[in-house]
């Protein structure tokens, strides 16, 4: 992630009707990459995921190298700042 560009990407599924959503940014100016790096260093990459909820939402964060599965329950703090940073920046 220290080299530029670098891609942030969220992957939601599960829910109900088991829907597939999918965001991503590509960061590629330094000015940006100030913004996003504290986001994405402050998440704990190494976190284990535990069992989903019932028709609860899965998140699958990819960012360079490295990837976290996120349970609906357990998205919170940086996980959750993250994912909607991801989502708003990608809104129409």
């Amino acid at each position: 992630m220290d080299e530029l560009p670098f891609v942030i990407t969220v992957v939601r599924t599960g829910g109900l009707a088991g829907l597939r959503r999918e965001w991503t940014v590509e960061v590629a100016a330094p000015q940006e990459a100030e913004h996003w790096r504290p986001i994405v260093e402050a998440c704990p990459w190494d976190h284990t995921p535990n069992d989903p909820a019932p028709d609860g939402f899965v998140y699958d964060f990819r960012v360079a190298d490295m990837e976290a599965v996120v349970t609906e329950r357990e998205l919170d703090g940086p996980w959750r700042q993250l994912a909607e940073e991801v989502k708003r920046s990608t809104a129409p």
